[in-house]
């Protein structure tokens, strides 16, 4: 055994694991460090101070990368490439721990018909005739006119229940009795969109059809890997079972915390529906997303299925019903199905656009007639991730800028008023944009030089930066500033997005002013100005009055689902209805692209 004492939480945490890195430790003790690179080194954020070195391996080239030559000699670490060779001991400074992120919820649809799959009713069963031989399955069928299936644990408590010429309330799913509920009390469901980075789970009450709660977290796999690939990766070499474990574990405390608020009982949870990209999905069905890891991406399973809770380890009532969307392709998910069945962009004439930008873009162009998808690999950039001072939408974070054209200086809004630590993806597309504005930026995106305090060279590398701050106003007391590096990042996510828009629309043979709707969907889409995502070339250019924001669409498809026996019926159809183009294998491609990294020019 290895143990870690945390000198400045008077903590201790002993482990025989010494192959895991001091991030897994911290992780797995309860300590939740702030990581977006999936234990690369590459992002800095993880750092720690090691008070006795000869413990830990020598510090990395990575490590020396991020550091600075006085953190360094203060002992400072990046715990994901810290590995224990004794007792050690750290402090974790507060800038290092995972703080409270903003994470968005509410989405936007069109009303529906309040109609679960799941149901209750009430039925009396009448004391049988001695000398007949029907059982009491036999005398609910004989009440209900039909035949009807009992799931084995309901069954079990079915023999509890009865009582000759009372009413019991059972609860069904289809054609099997999968519970029975006290009168006096209603049965519930839920919806989750687990996301990448977010899991948010919506508690409803099935009887009323009303929304009782919302729990919303940081997804426990972030630790393995900000983006798909990373935990495709992650599964791959360590288990799914590791991977799928950690989400499981994280709905089921989710679950209990709204339960424990509501005073209700898991039992009473009767059914969930759930979407997720792809890879969210195999993981979250403990099935290895091995496929997902090579040409052609072929997902194991694409149509909806249905499994009891039981099979998940989801802690619900045991012969609950979770109900997972189809899936499109190997990176178009459930969640883009989710999309499309709140924005109802496949019952409609009109051709639309529906964007979903984050870390894997999903890209849907069509309408009722016929509809054409694909992925753009965005990368973490538009969610902070690769940046120098790129950080997620929590407090401090600079999410809006304005820059004064004749002296550079900045005016900017930070989430929740905190002092500023870093910048989120809305307040990067802010920057880029004014940077462009004011003059500071030419469309290939090189720096402008100027004659102005805030644009320099990093002495280290002698590459351009912007000063957004300087470090005497910011909480990490360092001048926060976008480098010439952060420019490209972000120019290779813009290019990325925009590539699979021209894409879509020259194999569909649709121009630009033929887009009627613009649906603008997830997190990131409904906290940038729209302004700005066209100057920089990340959206085409196109009214504004075009442009809907829908916000968390992929949860309100997951609700409607939950809620509405003929929409989710239409689920596989959607599904069937969807072409998908892999856009590494179109000839124009790369010619795209290149095309698309320059920032467009406005009159």
């Amino acid at each position: 055994m290895i143990k870690v004492t945390i000198s400045n939480m008077n903590k201790e945490l002993e482990i025989d694991k010494i192959n895991y890195s001091l991030l897994d430790i911290l992780n797995e003790g309860g300590i939740e460090i702030e990581s977006i690179c999936g234990s690369k080194g590459k992002c800095g954020k993880c750092k720690v101070i090691v008070k006795n070195p000869e413990s830990v391996n020598e510090i990395t080239l990575e490590e020396k990368k991020s550091l600075s030559e006085e953190e360094i000699k203060k002992g400072f670490r990046l715990s994901c490439l810290v590995n224990l060779n004794n007792n050690t001991i750290i402090e974790i400074p507060d800038s290092s721990l995972q703080k409270q992120l903003r994470i968005l919820c509410e989405g936007r649809s069109n009303k529906i018909l309040i109609d679960p799959i799941i149901k209750s009713e009430l039925i009396k069963v009448k004391k049988p005739l001695l000398g007949n031989e029907k059982s009491i399955v036999d005398l609910i069928n004989e009440i209900n006119k039909e035949i009807i299936s009992v799931d084995y644990p309901t069954l079990k408590e079915l023999s509890n229940k009865i009582e000759y010429g009372l009413d019991i309330k059972v609860v069904r799913y289809g054609n099997e009795i999968i519970g029975i509920s006290e009168i006096e009390k209603n049965i519930y469901g839920a919806a989750i969109d687990i996301g990448t980075t977010t899991v948010v789970i919506y508690l409803f009450d099935l009887e009323k059809g009303k929304l009782v709660d919302i729990e919303s977290v940081l997804n426990p796999q972030v630790r393995y890997g900000e983006d798909v690939v990373s935990r495709i990766t992650f599964s791959m070499k360590n288990g799914v079972e590791v991977t799928n474990k950690v989400i499981v574990d994280e709905i089921n405390l989710m679950i209990n915390r709204l339960c424990n608020r509501n005073n209700i009982s898991n039992k009473s949870i009767y059914e969930i529906t759930v979407v997720g990209n792809t890879a969210m999905h195999h993981i979250f069905l403990n099935i290895n997303p091995k496929t997902l890891s090579f040409s052609p991406f072929t997902p194991i399973l694409s149509k909806s299925i249905n499994l009891k809770s039981r099979e998940l380890g989801i802690n619900i009532n045991p012969s609950g019903n979770i109900h997972v969307l189809p899936i499109v392709s190997g990176f178009v998910g459930a969640d883009t199905i989710g999309v499309l069945i709140a924005t109802e962009m496949y019952k409609n004439p009109e051709i639309s656009l529906a964007v979903d930008i984050g870390t894997n873009g999903e890209l849907v162009l069509g309408n009722k007639d016929k509809m054409v998808s694909c992925s753009c690999a965005a990368g973490p950039a538009l969610e902070g991730g690769h940046l120098k001072f790129g950080m997620r939408a929590s407090t401090g974070a600079i999410e809006s800028l304005y820059i004064e054209e004749d002296t550079f200086n900045t005016f900017y809004k930070t989430i929740n008023n905190g002092k500023p630590k870093g910048i989120c993806g809305s307040g990067i597309i802010d920057i880029v944009s004014e940077m462009l504005r004011v003059g500071l930026l030419d469309p290939s995106g090189k720096i402008r030089a100027h004659h102005n305090e805030r644009i320099r060279k990093d002495p280290l590398n002698g590459q351009k930066e912007f000063v957004i701050e300087w470090g005497d106003n910011t909480e990490i007391k360092k001048d926060i500033v976008i480098t010439a590096s952060d420019i490209r990042e972000i120019q290779l996510a813009k290019g990325a997005i925009m590539t699979g828009i021209n894409i879509l629309l020259e194999k569909s043979n649709i121009t630009i002013a033929q887009i009627e709707n613009l649906y603008l969907a997830g997190a990131f889409g409904n906290f940038i100005d729209i302004k700005n995502a066209i100057r920089i070339g990340l959206l085409p250019n196109i009214p504004l009055d075009k442009i809907i924001s829908v916000g968390n669409a992929a949860g309100e498809g997951a609700k409607i689902s939950l809620l509405s026996r003929e929409r989710r019926m239409e689920e596989d159809l959607i599904n069937k209805k969807i072409g998908y183009i892999e856009l590494a294998a179109e000839k124009n491609f790369n010619g795209e692209f290149v095309m698309s990294l320059n920032f467009p020019k406005f009159d």
